[in-house]
């Protein structure tokens, strides 16, 4: 049986993601005005196939099996304040919603979906402020009480066909013991999964690591840079230089101290970048090098060192 696709976020048909499936154009009159309804080259991969028609109304069990729904996103310039959070929250809100929306007429026309909700929080907020910051701490939670909202909603199929989504917490005694009393048959039979693609660590100035000139010489370039990139840095050698540049890097104490070097060879033989054989068109992304930290240490480019470190003065 197919499933119905379903794409939530605040990204959907923006110049981004036009750009990042290789459909804007040059020329802003090339552009052309993408619909409510248009798919992601992931979900025409996905189902395998172009959608038959954009004309046939979304109400039509005939029409695309993909759908996509437009959330806002935060500002940045209200990141660390009480607003940025509160909007973060609330257009997560605002996506289960959308959610709930689509999966209720999908049950009603007695079809499955597969529906991805993507929000661009904590990550948005822990770049800009750590990890520690009270406002993250307001944002995961908002976000988990939310996520939490959805599952009680699918778990009374009732409620979800009549739109009722705001079974929260601090419902009533009675109407937690008429939920508490619904078997498996009154639940939508649904799965959630939450997950990240990554995690965060609070970077000091002082933990920043700007590389010596004795290793800059010796390369092509490095990819580094504290928006990640410099907690696991690839490194391009110089033709011929690969020796001399693990000779010069153990030499250093901040270096080989701080951040585990090893080559892109060795990093695939112990299973870094997964179990699976790497293709063949990958390999030549990766490099000579990976350095990957094992504390805080993070190594960044000079101008970044230095607007970070000017910032705290």
């Amino acid at each position: 049986k197919q499933r119905r696709m379903i794409y939530i976020n605040a990204y959907n048909g923006d110049d981004y993601q036009q750009w990042s499936q290789g459909t804007k154009k040059n020329h802003p009159n090339e552009s052309r005005k993408r619909k409510h309804s248009d798919a992601t080259d992931f979900s025409e991969w996905q189902m395998g196939k172009q959608a038959a028609s954009e004309t046939k109304p979304l109400s039509s069990s005939s029409c695309t099996l993909f759908e996509t729904a437009k959330i806002e996103e935060t500002a940045f310039d209200t990141l660390g304040e009480p607003k940025g959070s509160v909007d973060a929250i609330q257009y997560y809100r605002d996506g289960i919603n959308a959610a709930l929306d689509l999966i209720a007429k999908a049950e009603r026309d007695g079809e499955s979906t597969f529906t991805y909700l993507y929000t661009a929080h904590p990550d948005k907020h822990m770049h800009a402020l750590g990890v520690e910051h009270v406002e993250v701490r307001n944002v995961v939670r908002g976000i988990e009480s939310e996520t939490e909202r959805l599952w009680r909603v699918l778990g009374d199929r009732e409620a979800l066909l009549a739109g009722k989504y705001d079974l929260d917490s601090n419902s009533g005694v009675e109407e937690q013991q008429n939920c508490s009393k619904k078997g498996d048959d009154d639940a939508v039979d649904a799965t959630v999964v939450m997950t990240a693609d990554h995690g965060h660590v609070t970077v000091q100035p002082h933990d920043m690591v700007t590389l010596p000139k004795c290793i800059l010489e010796l390369l092509e370039y490095a990819c580094i840079g504290v928006h990640g990139k410099g907690r696991h840095g690839y490194l391009y050698c110089r033709a011929g230089l690969q020796r001399t540049l693990q000779q010069r890097w153990n030499a250093i104490d901040e270096l080989h101290q701080h951040f585990l070097l090893l080559t892109i060879d060795e990093a695939i033989e112990i299973g870094l970048f997964g179990p699976e054989c790497m293709r063949m068109e990958v390999r030549p992304r990766l490099g000579d090098f990976v350095s990957i930290s094992i504390g805080k240490k993070t190594l960044v480019t000079p101008s970044e060192n230095e607007t970070f470190r000017k910032g705290c003065r």
